[in-house]
């Protein structure tokens, strides 16, 4: 389907969401103001511009599921603008290549077909010849949670690279197809879908995230963010409320006004929600036949076995041993690594 053809569509917005809570959006039309007003709501952008030319045409498409966000948007021009990373680790390619991407100390070019990652820590300008352009957008703290089971770090943030390392795009791409036939379907629950979006985090990491970079807890960051990032490096510790204020220099009746202020949540309930995230991906990941459920909470600091399982059923809606036994990750893994071999 060329450009012009894909851009096509009535200038009425196309909203809806599924009873599922998927949320998925469709616009179009002719005028260039209604367009670049979408582009800059849709991508945090600034300074969007669209090519001269008559017949100008766009369409845009927008499914959020879960940890993740699909976009596709057709132009019968290029486009620029200036972005930012915000809350997103994006992925973006298009068939025929020739994205110009700049940091300010760094350009690139995207290949055919090719996902690149977006600068994750600065603000950047990209440059988008006419035809489709498609981007994935995965939630930053989903795509930490895994890279923390998979590297093991305890202080650490994966840095990622622009592109990806060439043994690990084949499994990738597939990933990133069994994700969006999923997320477009209808025949897979959301556990399924959620597995898929963890596969998909798994193979981002592998292709992007060989550099690491410490996590300091500097100066000009909020209580609860030095807090945040204090659990996230000690995860895997038996850290008390007093840890977390000696660490950060502030008092426990200051650390829990501000966490209850800023993040509807104690310090501490919110430590045992990111460790029970971080148990089920690695639930997910983990052979079931070489792994115990108690071997992968005690790793993530969950001692009193019947206790966790409370927590955790209420949490996600079953047991951890059902996570780990009936994984739509291995139920689905051959839709989303064919030809990776």
């Amino acid at each position: 389907m060329s450009a012009s053809d894909d851009a096509t569509v009535s200038d009425v917005p196309q909203l809806g969401q599924r009873s599922d809570g998927r949320r998925f959006s469709e616009r179009g039309g002719t005028d260039r103001r209604d367009a670049v007003c979408l582009f800059e709501e849709v991508y945090a952008a600034e300074g969007v511009v669209f090519g001269r030319g008559e017949g100008f045409r766009y369409r845009h498409r927008t499914l959020h599921d879960l940890n993740i966000e699909l976009t596709s948007s057709a132009v019968t021009t290029d486009r620029s603008g200036d972005l930012s990373s915000g809350d997103w680790l994006a992925l973006g390619w298009t068939a025929r290549g020739g994205v110009r991407i700049d940091d300010g100390s760094h350009r690139a070019v995207t290949e055919p077909a090719i996902p690149v990652v977006f600068p994750t820590d600065r603000p950047y300008s990209i440059v988008a010849p006419a035809g489709v352009h498609h981007v994935v957008r995965l939630n930053w703290e989903f795509v930490d949670t895994v890279g923390a089971v998979l590297s093991e770090a305890r202080t650490t943030t994966a840095a990622f690279r622009t592109q990806p390392l060439p043994d690990a795009l084949p499994g990738l791409q597939a990933s990133i197809h069994a994700v969006a036939a999923a997320a477009f379907g209808d025949g897979d629950p959301q556990q399924a879908r959620l597995s898929l979006q963890v596969q998909l985090a798994e193979w981002v990491v592998r292709a992007y995230g060989g550099r690491s970079e410490r996590r300091e807890l500097g100066a000009g960051r909020t209580t609860v963010e030095l807090a945040q990032a204090y659990m996230a490096e000690h995860c895997r510790d038996q850290v008390m409320l007093t840890d977390l204020c000696e660490a950060i220099g502030v008092s426990a009746r200051t650390l829990q006004s501000a966490f209850l202020r800023h993040a509807d949540s104690t310090p501490m309930n919110y430590l045992q929600q990111m460790r029970l995230n971080r148990v089920r991906v690695a639930l997910q990941l983990a052979d079931p036949g070489s792994v115990t459920v108690a071997t992968i909470a005690r790793e993530w600091g969950f001692r009193h076995m019947g206790r966790f399982a409370g927590t955790y059923l209420h949490r996600f809606g079953e047991y951890p041993g059902e996570t780990l036994r009936g994984l739509p990750t291995r139920r689905l893994r051959s839709r989303a690594v064919v030809g990776s071999a």
